[in-house]
């Protein structure tokens, strides 16, 4: 049997290519490629599906191959629901995208979630208004901190603070706040990282992630981390992110929220962790009017000791 070398030279650059980006040293430029990864699992199929009509064995089984090489990669276990949790909270997150002008949508997006504690990313001084106006009544406890940017950011709850403060972690605003649950409480962390648009902002954004695997540890307090981490699962900084603070994701490599077209979006950027004194019930993803993201609702809670 004859074997066409263009088919051997298709096998070999296949298998080549995916092997470099699925085990490159985490640099900027295969950081950026490996992000559209799984994707690219769904062209390689599309490729062997070519491969079996042109009778290109040795094509058709080099993409299957990569294909795996692709999906056992890029999958990192996210955290099982508990079936039942006492004093649950419902978090929600909205990455608003700044420029969008579809306020009163987004508003009315955010109350159909009814979750008590909300996440709101990409706040300037325009947005800071209308939300505060749109939801204060419903959630009359609120700490915002409006940018121009693209890195302003909210918190707003129906239950009261019994601290919240803004962090500086390497130039950028996020939020630590401690609400009640039950007998119990709460320490949220709500973030947005650096895009990792240039070296300079890859390295900045891997900076902010070392930072906040250290304000996991740094209390005793079930903790819940929420936000636009400008990361995907198998980037080694969120692995690094998860493994040195012993947080748990709670939304998986399938859940993706950018860029969002309608009901679908490509890859998973936006992330709850759960330390381990937390759990969680139930996880949905939401349409964000006007925006590139799509939103996350969670519904979590300390366990019982």
């Amino acid at each position: 049997m004859h074997t066409d070398h263009r088919e051997l030279q298709l096998a070999a650059v296949l298998l080549a290519v995916t092997c470099v980006l699925a085990f490159a040293p985490d640099a900027y430029l295969p950081m950026l490629v490996r992000s559209g990864m799984r994707i690219g699992a769904w062209a390689l199929l599309l490729v062997s599906l070519w491969c079996l009509w042109r009778r290109w064995w040795w094509g058709m089984g080099s993409s299957n191959l990569a294909a795996v090489i692709i999906l056992v990669h890029t999958q990192v276990p996210a955290l099982a629901p508990t079936t039942h949790l006492e004093h649950g909270l419902r978090v929600a997150h909205f990455n608003v995208l700044q420029p969008n002008r579809q306020r009163s949508e987004v508003i009315e997006a955010i109350r159909a979630t009814n979750a008590e504690l909300v996440s709101v990313q990409e706040v300037d001084e325009v947005w800071a208004a209308a939300l505060i106006d749109g939801l204060g009544k419903a959630y009359p406890f609120h700490h915002v901190v409006p940018r121009s940017d693209c890195y302003g950011i909210a918190l707003f709850s129906r239950r009261p603070f019994q601290q919240v403060t803004t962090v500086e972690v390497q130039g950028t605003p996020f939020i630590e706040a401690v609400v009640p649950a039950g007998e119990q409480r709460v320490r949220l962390l709500v973030v947005h990282a650096t895009s990792p648009t240039s070296l300079r902002h890859h390295q900045r954004r891997n900076a902010q992630l070392r930072e906040l695997s250290m304000l996991l540890t740094d209390s005793p307090l079930p903790t819940v981390l929420v936000g636009d981490l400008n990361t995907v699962h198998w980037d080694e900084a969120f692995r690094a992110l998860c493994v040195g603070s012993g947080s748990r994701p709670v939304v998986p490599p399938s859940a993706r929220t950018w860029p969002a077209m309608g009901p679908f979006a490509l890859i998973p950027l936006d992330h709850v962790l759960l330390s381990p004194g937390m759990g969680y019930s139930a996880l949905a993803l939401c349409d964000i009017p006007g925006s590139d993201h799509r939103g996350l609702v969670a519904d979590i809670s300390p366990l019982t000791p």
